[in-house]
């Protein structure tokens, strides 16, 4: 996205287009000392570098974990250089066998630090364990790049409102799950809770067990190959806020992102509370939206009450 493409972004409340307000945990302050990564290091003569470089750009240069690293750096006479994370101890022999021309000393795991930092001045701290580059604030780089069809946006949570509209009951809820297919979001899964209050029962549960049984029953057919998540690539969206039971599923799930019209204060398990899919220490992480659209959320509040504790 180009500078001049940018009017739509408020990079001071997190708000695209005027409709769509991140919702996370971050709030861009930086702790003393950083959270770490493993990773695999070694060191060459300086004369090698630039064959080094040759290589990790073939063989590990889409690695998004270690981008915010300078993969090289000055150690006295020699250079150390960060080759990928480390994943397993069986991997030494193959990297040994891919640096095997550049006459490399000293294979070796080495702890830096995991994320990027937010403001310069921590970049400078933390790269006193290992340089780190520092383009700009990392969340303000991802919302000047991310970007939505919102036109394709309004229509899918116009059509999450028609299904509760006729629903015709003031505590239901309804989820939509999608996918992305040549640049158009295409609908996987519509469910409706007319008001079941055990988790099972909600909307977002309801679709993710719906996703479950085709898959099953595609494999019992034979006509998919088994995959490790049900979610993966899914987009959800959502009338309500998902619930603590909820928004774990769709950790658990593999998600992409998730949008939702109103917050479910205290029992929502995003913003009302824990922020589930935004909480370090998961094993996954998703974007979370809420919809500020007053056109739409004015049609939800015509057919729906807010009593209800959790969605």
């Amino acid at each position: 996205m180009t500078s001049e493409n940018r009017s739509h972004v408020d990079l001071r409340n997190g708000i695209l287009y005027g409709t769509l307000k991140q919702i996370r945990l971050g709030n861009d302050t930086d702790p003393e000392v950083p959270s770490l990564i493993s990773t695999w290091a070694c060191t060459i003569h300086p004369k090698n570098s630039k064959s080094l470089i040759a290589l990790l750009k073939q063989n590990f240069d889409d690695e998004p974990r270690i981008k915010h690293l300078k993969r090289l750096t000055k150690i006295g006479d020699h250079i150390k250089a960060i080759i990928c994370p480390y994943e397993n101890e069986s991997d030494r022999d193959e990297i040994s066998a891919l640096l095997k021309s550049l006459d490399y000393d000293n294979l070796e795991v080495i702890e830096v630090p995991r994320n990027q930092a937010n403001t310069k001045e921590t970049t400078l701290k933390w790269s006193n364990i290992w340089p780190l580059t520092w383009k700009g604030n990392p969340n303000h780089q991802f919302l000047n790049s991310v970007k939505f069809d919102m036109e394709q946006e309004r229509t899918i949570v116009n059509e999450l409102l028609n299904h509760i509209e006729r629903a015709n009951c003031p505590n239901a809820s309804a989820t939509i799950m999608a996918k992305e297919m040549h640049g158009k979001l295409t609908i996987q899964i519509v469910t409706v809770n007319k008001g079941g209050c055990h988790p099972s029962d909600h909307s977002v549960m309801r679709a993710i067990d719906a996703i479950a049984q085709n898959e099953a029953r595609q494999r019992k057919e034979g006509n998919t190959q088994e995959r490790g998540y049900l979610c993966t690539n899914t987009i959800v969206y959502t009338t309500h806020e998902p619930c603590v039971m909820c928004s774990m599923a769709l950790v658990h799930s593999r998600i992409v992102r998730c949008t939702y019209l109103k917050p479910v204060s205290p029992g929502g398990g995003m913003e009302s509370s824990y922020y589930l899919g935004d909480l370090d220490g998961l094993n996954w992480k998703f974007q979370i939206w809420r919809w500020l659209g007053e056109h739409e959320l004015s049609r939800l509040d015509s057919v729906t009450d807010s009593v209800r504790l959790e969605y």
